[in-house]
C-alpha cells in the first residue's frame, strides 16, 4: 500500500488528458506534483477520443513518444455529410500547419487517458488512484491551500490544479444545462476508415427529420463510435433525448456500416459539453490559488464539442503558467503570475470560443442546418474555411503561426457511405 503523501508543490485533480498532460508538463520542469485520480487502475471509458492534428502536435510538445502511439488509428480528413438521403458529402484532408501535424488519431478514451498518466508517473509525477478528492482547504483570506480526500486525509500544496472534469471538485453540480452528446460502440467492417464523418443533417429511416448532428469514428480496432450532439445552450437538450435521437438516426445509415443492436459493444453513454455554450458565460479559470484545465476550464469547441486538443492545450499553458509563478516566493509577485492565466488561456483559444458561440447559436435551427447543407456544403472553398475556423487554434506567442492550406473536391456518391471525395495526390 502507498500511503498519500501530505504535501506537494502542486496537487492536480484528476488524469484525465488535461490533469495527466499539466502533471507530465510541471514534473518536467522540476516541480513537484502529486496526481490524484478517483478511478482504480484501468478503469474502461466508453467511446473513442478523436485528436485533431492539433491534439497530436500537443502530444509532440509534450514529448510523448510516437512509439506510444503507433497502434492507434490515423484519420487524414473529415468527411463532411449532408443528410442520410442526399448524397451530397465533401471529404477533406485536415488543414496543413506550420509546426503541425497534417494526421489526426482515434483511441479509445481509457487508453488515452492511461497512455497520459503512464507518461506523467515516467515523467516525475506522483500518481495516487482511487483517491476522491472531496475538497478543498483554504487559509484565512480564502487562498485554496490544498486538498482533502474521501478517506479524510488533507494534502497541502502551493497550487493546485482542478482537472476534474464537467462535474468539477471546485465547482459541483454547476453543468445542469448546456450542450450535450451521447456516444455508442459498434464492431464495424469500416472501422478503418481515415476521415472522421461529420453528419450535418440527421434523418430517421422513415425520412422524418432528427435535431442535432452526428458523427462516426473509426478506430481502427475493429470498431466504431457513432454519436449525437445537441447544440442548445440550456435544459431542453438531455441525455436521453440525444439518446432516442441516436437511436433513430441508426436506423437511416448505409447498411454497410452495419450498425446494429447486435453489432452494440456496450451501452449509449451521454453527458454534458465542457463548453461555455452561446452565451459566453464563464467563470474564470484561476481563483485564489486554483486553476482549472480541460473540461474543467470549459474550452472544449462550442460548436463540435471536440475538447481533447483544447484540454492538452490548457494543461500545458497552465503548467508553464505555474512553473513560472513557484519561481517566485509566496506573495504578490508569485500571484500576479498565476493571475495572468486567463489571458494566456484567452490568448489561445479565444478565438475558437468567439466562433463557435457565435455558430452554436444558429446551427441548431433546422432552416439554417438545411441552408447550410444546400449551398454550403457543394462550395469547397468555403467549407475549407469552416474546417480550418473549427480545427485550428489562434496564434499566439505559445502557439505556432497557422495557416490553413487544405485540398478537398465535392463529389456525388451512388452508393452512400463508400465514396472517398477527396483527392490524396
Amino acid at each position: 500500500m502507498t500511503f498519500l503523501p501530505d504535501a506537494a508543490g502542486v496537487v492536480v485533480i484528476g488524469a484525465g488528458a488535461a490533469g495527466s498532460a499539466a502533471a507530465a508538463h510541471l514534473s518536467a520542469a522540476g516541480v513537484d506534483v502529486l496526481l490524484l485520480e478517483r478511478s482504480a487502475e484501468s478503469d474502461p471509458r466508453p467511446g473513442a477520443a478523436a485528436l485533431t492534428p492539433a491534439a497530436v502536435r500537443e502530444l509532440a510538445v509534450l514529448g510523448l513518444p510516437e512509439s506510444d502511439t503507433s497502434g492507434w488509428h490515423r484519420t487524414t480528413g473529415v468527411r463532411f455529410v449532408a443528410g442520410t438521403t442526399g448524397g451530397m458529402r465533401l471529404a477533406l484532408a485536415w488543414p496543413d500547419a506550420q509546426g503541425r501535424a497534417t494526421h489526426g488519431l482515434t483511441v479509445a478514451r481509457s487508453v488515452l487517458d492511461d497512455t497520459l498518466a503512464s507518461y506523467a508517473v515516467r515523467s516525475g509525477a506522483r500518481l495516487h488512484r482511487a483517491t476522491e478528492v472531496t475538497g478543498l482547504t483554504r487559509d484565512a483570506a480564502g487562498r485554496v491551500t490544498g486538498v482533502t480526500t474521501e478517506d479524510g486525509a488533507t494534502v497541502t500544496a502551493d497550487v493546485v490544479v482542478d482537472a476534474s472534469g464537467v462535474q468539477t471538485v471546485s465547482h459541483p453540480g454547476k453543468k445542469s444545462g448546456g450542450p450535450v452528446a451521447v456516444s455508442a460502440d459498434f464492431e464495424s467492417p469500416r472501422h478503418g476508415d481515415d476521415h472522421v464523418e461529420t453528419w450535418l443533417r440527421l434523418t430517421a429511416g422513415d425520412g422524418a427529420g432528427l435535431p442535432g448532428h452526428g458523427w462516426i469514428v473509426g478506430r481502427g480496432d475493429g470498431r466504431v463510435t457513432v454519436g449525437v450532439g445537441a447544440l442548445a445552450d440550456d435544459t431542453t437538450a438531455t441525455t436521453d433525448a440525444c439518446a432516442g435521437v441516436l437511436r433513430r438516426w441508426l436506423t437511416a445509415l448505409p447498411a454497410n456500416w452495419e450498425l446494429t443492436e447486435t453489432t452494440m459493444t456496450g451501452p449509449v453513454a451521454g453527458s454534458r459539453l465542457a463548453t461555455t455554450g452561446p452565451s459566453g458565460r464563464s467563470e474564470r479559470r484561476y481563483n485564489d490559488g486554483l486553476l482549472a484545465v480541460g473540461d474543467c476550464a470549459s474550452v472544449a469547441h462550442p460548436v463540435t464539442g471536440q475538447g481533447v486538443a483544447a484540454a492538452l492545450t490548457s494543461a500545458r499553458l497552465a503548467a508553464v503558467v505555474v512553473a513560472r509563478a513557484l519561481a517566485h516566493p509566496a506573495g504578490a509577485a508569485r500571484d500576479a503570475e498565476l493571475t495572468a492565466y486567463d489571458d494566456v488561456l484567452d490568448g489561445a483559444l479565444g478565438r475558437h470560443r468567439t466562433l463557435g458561440r457565435a455558430a452554436a447559436q444558429i446551427l441548431d435551427r433546422p432552416l439554417v442546418t438545411r441552408l447550410a447543407t444546400t449551398y454550403a456544403l457543394p462550395r469547397q472553398p468555403l467549407m475549407k474555411l469552416a474546417l480550418g475556423a473549427l480545427t485550428t487554434p489562434t496564434p499566439a506567442a505559445v502557439e505556432t503561426c497557422v495557416t490553413p492550406s487544405t485540398m478537398g473536391r465535392v463529389t456525388r456518391a451512388a452508393d452512400p457511405g463508400t465514396e472517398r471525395g477527396v483527392d490524396q495526390r
